[in-house]
């Protein structure tokens, strides 16, 4: 199951996830004060949306921490499934998160507020510093979904910032506080983006979909090019996480010796995981074929299925 980027997200991956969590709970507490000593609330808002970094960053942690429990009598899977929580809670936090950036914006088109240009410019040019580099500290991992979701908030936030200061720049040049929640639209915008496709994501493995990348057409071609394999069935793909991609079917082979079913076992596999990039498999032969009265489909009386994609 892939152990190589297993071991990476539980080492290196964790180690800068618990860097990042320190230095938002400390740059969050300090941008805080700075937004209500300079009556910014551009200062507020974009420590409140730090402060969401640091649960993100904690419940991502945390989910990396639950993958490494070895499977047990009642998670005969592991622990996998704890990265695709994370990064749905992680998603939908960052969604209300931007929402809550808009209101605050709005409100202040209707109401605008002249903050200390100055400060906002030093405080939130150490924000955009601190998670963009935090960021790139991630981007090793990205393929993982739960790190990527971390990802994208912290860079998400690292333009939140860089707008801060762009908004900054302007009001001290020109006085015109209005640019400040028109930027915030802005940049709210491309964060539902980013945010919504990883929602989409996890929504998607948690509905046993197909992975993302695999082409079920392109993969019963490949299965079928073997040549002792007639025909393929109850075939069912899906993914345990973002990173880790399971299936099972039914094989209609020729008249084989166990010995020769075991070795073409092992080329399928091994052809699946080199071009699909999936690791787990499970497959039962068959010698005849599977007649439509014993083909199954999956139900809410739990029998088991066969689909038969052609």
């Amino acid at each position: 199951m892939n152990p190589g980027i297993a071991q990476d997200s539980g080492g290196s991956m964790s180690r800068h996830l618990k860097i990042g969590i320190v230095l938002n709970l400390l740059f969050a507490l300090a941008e805080l004060a700075a937004g209500l000593t300079a009556g910014s609330l551009a200062l507020i808002g974009d420590a409140w949306h730090n402060f969401s970094d640091v649960i993100g960053l904690a419940i991502s942690w945390v989910a990396l921490r639950q993958m490494e429990r070895p499977a047990n009598e009642r998670k005969t899977f592991g622990y996998h499934r704890a990265s695709i929580l994370a990064a749905l809670g992680n998603g939908i936090a960052l969604i209300g998160v931007t929402l809550w950036l808009f209101y605050v914006a709005i409100n202040r088109l209707s109401s605008p507020v002249v903050p200390e240009a100055p400060v906002m410019m030093v405080v939130a040019g150490i924000g955009f510093l601190m998670n963009v580099g935090v960021a790139l500290s991630l981007r090793q991992g990205t393929r993982d979904l739960n790190i990527r979701s971390a990802f994208l908030h912290l860079l998400s936030d690292g333009f939140v910032s860089l707008g801060v200061v762009a908004a900054g720049v302007i009001i001290l040049l020109s006085g015109w506080s209005l640019i400040d929640p028109l930027l915030s639209c802005v940049i709210g915008l491309l964060v539902l983006v980013g945010c919504w496709d990883i929602v989409a994501e996890t929504v998607n493995v948690l509905m046993e979909g197909v992975p993302r990348g695999v082409q079920v057409d392109l993969l019963l071609r490949a299965v079928r090019s073997f040549p002792d394999v007639k025909d393929v069935h109850d075939l069912h793909v899906w993914s345990l996480s973002s990173h880790v991609y399971a299936m099972s079917c039914h094989l209609q082979v020729t008249d084989l010796q166990a010995s020769q079913g075991n070795r073409l076992l092992d080329r399928i596999s091994h052809m699946l995981k080199e071009r699909f990039g999936i690791a787990h498999t499970t497959f039962q032969l068959e010698a005849e074929a599977c007649t439509l009265e014993q083909a199954c489909v999956l139900n809410s009386k739990g029998s088991t299925a066969v689909l038969q994609p052609h």
